[in-house]
């Protein structure tokens, strides 16, 4: 607590004494400075420990008849102003402790402390609601038994100097907060849990090295571990891992044109995925393969067989995220299976860039590409296709969701097409996104229909929300 209290007063802060009943989670920078970056407290309770927990009858009855089982009680969070990243502080925080919670079978979170105008609106993100009862604290509550998870990924989907760029960063941040209060509105009270995917993949980093045996720098001369890393899904994809043989098995999620099937296929431009897969083989080493998300299993189904087919060793299955299912899943097909955050029970998940037009998608078809370089593509909401998750949603939330992930999509396009402009003196054109964007994918017309490679993305994006905007009458 010393060193906390120090780090409080560096920053001008003044921090509340602690509880003893209470765990601290700790947000470290361990660069060329270290120092403590923030922290959160917390504690367990249940429906018997409320009222010690809460000090107030009134608030402990309320928070027993809208809850259930063990309940983890927030009780402070402390991030320094200028943590000198681009990272937030407080949402990094949030994320672990909630994750850790679930784990541990807490079905539900409560905050009960101090709070700004700015940590409200950092806990209305996350998907808590004020209750309805006053009290000399600010008092919300989140059910946890199935939340929405969000992978946070759009700085991973842009190339340098972009993604590092002050404004663009700022479009980025502005968009993820748009479209967490959006989830919000789908799931009103379900927390929606945000997942950095920078952090997973220094997580993933980190666990495939100590299970190679090997230093997670460089080394001279370079030592390799006896295993290799297999990315198949987006993340990783193009990385290479520390001391580690690297190759990558690119697959691509494709659906029909009617958009009523999918299948795992070969990515574009590659080898089928049997003679990918022979070419792993070949190293005669264990593999360890990794995934950003395993819930529904789509393409480890698909990969499965032809990896039993040519008899290669499947040391793991390591990914980001994993739910339950997914565990139930590798289970029943006798995988090992390892995660950075582990979901007992999810209910949704978004990644961040598939549902930005031009920024990221699923492929659809074989069509050719209108203009070279950009691949036909899908963004599941309107008014591109009907989005799968809304059976249970409220009506008009689908189309508020769709809208902001459109003014997202146009906003963060925007602010690349500014910077590339000042940085080159030439517009960012169509014909050029590939400039920016790691894998840039249009938006599937049809044969009919034809992008001008001259227009700028934004612009694009912007006539497709305008034709979502006629149905604001009927979709609302």
């Amino acid at each position: 607590w010393e060193e906390l209290e120090a780090a409080v007063a560096a920053d001008q802060g003044q921090m509340v004494p602690p509880d003893p009943r209470d765990s601290v989670c700790v947000l470290r920078d361990i660069g060329p400075r270290p120092r403590v970056l923030g922290f959160l407290t917390m504690r367990t309770v249940n429906s018997a420990g409320l009222y010690e927990a809460l000090g107030d009858a009134r608030l402990a009855d309320y928070v027993r008849r809208h809850t259930a089982g063990l309940v983890g009680l927030l009780t402070g969070l402390y991030a320094v102003h200028a943590p000198g990243g681009n990272y937030d502080v407080g949402q990094l925080l949030l994320t672990e402790v909630l994750s850790h919670a679930m784990s541990r079978d807490c079905g539900y979170a409560v905050w009960h402390a101090p709070a700004s105008g700015t940590m409200l609106d950092l806990l209305e993100r996350q998907g808590f609601r004020p209750a309805e009862i006053s009290g000399p604290l600010p008092l919300l509550l989140v059910d946890m038994r199935s939340p929405a998870v969000l992978i946070q990924n759009i700085p991973t989907t842009l190339k340098e100097p972009f993604s590092s760029d002050r404004k663009v960063r700022e479009a980025v941040k502005t968009a993820h907060h748009q479209f967490q209060r959006a989830i919000t509105g789908l799931y009103p009270g379900t927390l929606v849990l945000s997942l950095n995917a920078e952090v997973i993949y220094h997580r993933l980093v980190r666990k495939i090295v100590d299970l190679n045996g090997v230093p997670a720098e460089p080394t001279k001369p370079r030592v390799l571990g006896p295993k290799m890393c297999v990315p198949f899904g987006k993340i990783l994809r193009g990385n290479a891992i520390p001391n580690t043989v690297t190759k990558t098995l690119h697959t691509d999620k494709v659906f029909a044109q009617d958009l009523r099937s999918f299948g795992i296929e070969a990515f574009p431009g590659y080898t089928p995925l049997s003679s990918q897969i022979r070419t792993i083989h070949s190293f005669r080493r264990p593999v360890i393969l990794v995934d950003d998300l395993l819930h529904s299993g789509n393409r480890i189904r698909a990969l499965d067989p032809l990896f039993r087919q040519e008899g290669v060793v499947i040391d793991r299955v390591l990914v980001g995220l994993l739910s339950g299912r997914g565990r139930d899943l590798m289970a029943a097909k006798g995988r090992s299976v390892d995660s950075v955050y582990f979901i007992p029970n999810m209910r949704s998940w978004f990644v961040e860039s598939t549902m930005y037009p031009f920024i990221g998608g699923d492929t659809v078809g074989h069509e050719e590409p209108s203009v070279p370089g950009l691949t036909p593509a899908v963004n599941l909401i309107l008014p591109y296709a009907m989005p799968r998750f809304c059976r249970d949603c409220r009506p008009g939330s689908v189309y508020r969701f769709s809208q902001t992930c459109l003014e997202n999509s146009r906003d963060i396009l925007t602010a690349l097409e500014r910077v590339y402009r000042e940085r080159f003196a030439r517009s960012l054109t169509l014909s050029r996104l590939g400039e920016a964007v790691v894998l840039p994918l249009s938006p599937d017309k049809g044969r009919g229909l034809r992008y001008d490679p001259n227009l700028p993305a934004s612009e694009c994006v912007q006539t497709d929300l305008a034709q979502l905007l006629r149905t604001r009458d009927v979709m609302e």
